[in-house]
């Protein structure tokens, strides 16, 4: 075997783990990915506010005189988590075999891509308010619930993505790959998890890592709601007396409800909202017509402690007829049909204790933010080196060594820095097998 240099392990090790992590990063293509200007990153406290698609309304009449709205600009935080490594300590006798390395990186990126994953998919599942649960015995009858369900809603139809669990595409997955969705395509494709294409207008993945979604039944009292809201979609602004700025996170309210015990319920629990035997229904977001189906929200805010009277909801309901409270402009971003009364119950609709999810969403709905450092300065370090490449999806992956002549030790750390933002629940959701 050929002398081994420490700069020669270091190099095979950050080339095997890149390789292998960009062999299993399913689920980055098919989010959106940034990488902000690490300067601009540092000054905001790892936080940036992204604004989000407008709408308009339409104004009839040859003559508008004093019917002129403005723009509302609604933004959401998108956030760097913290940085996911790879930190080992081996001794002289452990650089001996090339191959000893090798296995390690590969594990490494192994492992790091199978974490970006399964926090993606947790993001998804515990923020995405579409849901259905489905008694299908035919695969494509499956996924075109969820079809109709964005359809319906007027979704974007361009990148849409559904991940089926193993269990379920065992049930599933003949039917799908029987259809030849893939004909043509790579082999490297059925490698990565690609069970169809275009199924349903759907590319189909299979997936092992994606979470249960913890459910149960309502109690016996379910949340009412105490004060009627008058939900309006709101932009950041500027006070104009002090110059402060508010930013405003579109995605979610704040409901008031009745006293309730909380741990009936959790962060993630997809529910409806009835007044009374009216259940309050989604529309279309472009004609505004009532899809006769009941909107679903997924509970993103649980205060702490064993009683509360609020609880967040996503994604904020605006309703089409709170015309007495909503302006032409306003109106134009309702979601739901009618107004939510006092007394208007939360229903709870993931009614089993625990089920393995399927996950689907538009691209534009899912975004990772990729964090940089100045590796350059690390690189000045006395003793230290540092190896940094970007992959082919546009994340930086670092490997930062080092020795210690005292104790003849090397270290190194791998690493990748990333944050996940679900910036639009509205365009992903949860399918569940009954």
């Amino acid at each position: 075997m050929p002398t081994l240099t420490t700069g020669k392990v270091a190099e095979v090790m950050f080339e095997k783990a890149m390789e292998t992590h960009e062999e299993q990063m399913q689920m980055l293509g098919t989010t959106e990915f940034h990488a902000p200007d690490g300067g601009s990153m540092q000054n905001s406290g790892n936080i940036i506010w992204y604004p989000i698609q407008q709408y308009a309304p339409v104004i009839d009449g040859w003559v508008v005189t004093g019917e002129e709205t403005g723009i509302i600009e609604e933004t959401y935080p998108a956030t760097l988590g913290v940085p996911k490594n790879d930190f080992v300590q081996l001794r002289a006798d452990d650089l001996r075999d090339q191959r000893f390395w090798e296995r390690r990186a590969r594990e490494s990126g192994r492992q790091q891509a199978t974490e970006l994953n399964k926090l993606i998919a947790r993001a998804v599942a515990l923020q995405g308010s579409l849901f259905y649960s489905s008694n299908a015995s035919s695969g494509y009858d499956f996924i075109a619930e969820a079809q109709v369900i964005m359809n319906e809603r007027q979704l974007p139809t361009t990148n849409r993505y559904f991940y089926i669990n193993d269990r379920d595409n065992l049930k599933f997955g003949e039917d799908l790959a029987a259809r030849q969705t893939l004909q043509g395509r790579p082999e490297k494709t059925w490698a990565t998890g690609q069970i169809g294409q275009n199924v349903a207008q759907f590319d189909i993945y299979a997936a092992s890592f994606l979470p249960n979604l913890i459910g149960g039944t309502d109690p016996v009292t379910p949340i009412t709601v105490a004060t009627e809201p008058h939900f309006k979609p709101e932009a950041g602004s500027v006070n104009e007396v002090t110059g402060v700025v508010t930013n405003i996170d579109y995605r979610s309210a704040e409901l008031t409800v009745d006293e309730y015990t909380t741990e009936n319920y959790n962060v993630g629990d997809k529910i409806t909202i009835s007044n009374g035997i009216e259940v309050i229904e989604s529309i279309g977001l472009s004609d505004k017509n009532p899809t006769g189906q009941p909107m679903t929200f997924t509970i993103v805010e649980i205060p702490a402690g064993t009683t509360a009277t609020t609880i967040r909801i996503s994604p904020k309901p605006i309703a089409l007829d709170d015309t007495a409270e909503l302006s032409t402009l306003e109106l134009a971003y309702a979601n739901i049909s009618t107004r939510i009364l006092v007394d208007a119950t939360l229903n709870r609709v993931n009614t089993e204790a625990s089920n393995k999810t399927n996950l689907f969403w538009d691209k534009s709905a899912v975004e990772v933010l990729g964090g940089t450092i100045p590796a350059n300065l690390f690189a000045q370090y006395d003793g230290m080196k540092v190896i940094t490449d970007t992959m082919k999806n546009g994340q930086q992956l670092y490997m930062v060594y080092d020795g210690n002549l005292e104790t003849m030790t090397f270290r190194f750390r791998l690493f990748t820095w990333y944050g996940i933002t679900v910036c639009n629940p509205s365009l992903c959701g949860v399918a569940l097998t009954e």
